[in-house]
């Protein structure tokens, strides 16, 4: 990358040659062949610099160059312990990022803001309903239904490219174990928006055999809304199988989820 080419002149063993007008015609050729290989190499170097480039700069969350491959490892933040929230309203709904759902009642959790698992995510509030109490030392199942914040560089730029990541990151990160096997059926992926700001559902059936857990499969739904040009919402619930009766809950916070812009 380093190499520079001067008109007029090679470089040979023996030190340097001046091409003048009373070169051989051989020694023209080899000039020419010369010259032609240099402007190969010069080319092949800018490709690959412009290649290396782009993919250092890939947002894992923006659509990617169709010819660019996007790198599967580092896809997931690390999870940090970020508790920062902005103000909200104190009006009965449960608020997170640019996204809120009327409060659920008994025997829902009341309003939690101490999750950090969720990837991407900070401004977290969340209300859960314990399934299986300490089915491993401090730890207990539970179903729930949160709202937040998304971030991710300059932003969540596409929701449906954003929901592919976060669900992989989901179902590879911590609320499942790292260590746990989770088989997925995707069951719904389509646009959805929310008060006329862009948005994207799926839901996904995951199914997975956790020691000690009565629980062996449960539905995750992830919805995410670009509420800026700078920044993403995202709305996200876990229904286990063994208690779809609170379903029709997280079903209705869909139906009334509204949008706050910041």
């Amino acid at each position: 990358m380093g190499q520079s080419y001067a008109t007029g002149q090679a470089q040979s063993p023996y030190g340097q040659y001046q091409a003048s007008s009373e070169a051989s015609p051989k020694k023209r050729v080899g000039l020419w062949v010369t010259a032609g290989i240099g402007v190969v190499v010069l080319a092949l170097v800018i490709y690959a610099a412009v290649n290396i480039f782009k993919l250092a700069s890939i947002d894992p969350l923006e659509d990617p160059d169709p010819g660019v491959g996007v790198p599967t490892t580092a896809m997931c933040p690390e999870r940090k312990f970020d508790l920062e929230r902005r103000e909200h309203p104190i009006d009965g709904r449960v608020y997170g990022g640019s996204l809120s759902y009327p409060m659920l009642g008994s025997p829902w959790s009341k309003v939690r803001t101490l999750e950090t698992r969720l990837p991407f995510g900070r401004d977290i509030a969340d209300q859960v309903i314990v399934i299986h109490e300490d089915y491993e030392p401090y730890s207990d199942w539970v179903t729930s239904v949160l709202v937040g914040e998304l971030y991710a560089g300059d932003g969540f730029y596409n929701p449906e490219k954003g929901s592919e990541i976060v669900n992989k990151c989901i179902i590879g990160g911590g609320f499942y174990g790292e260590n746990n096997l989770i088989t997925s059926e995707v069951l719904v992926s389509e646009r959805f928006d929310i008060d006329g700001y862009p948005g994207w559902i799926t839901k996904t059936n995951l199914s997975f055999e956790i020691p000690n857990l009565p629980t062996t499969s449960e539905l995750s739904i992830v919805i995410i809304v670009k509420t800026s040009e700078m920044s993403s919402s995202i709305f996200y619930a876990s229904i286990p199988n063994d208690a779809m009766e609170y379903l029709p809950d997280i079903e209705r916070a869909i139906e009334e989820l509204q949008v706050t812009p910041s």
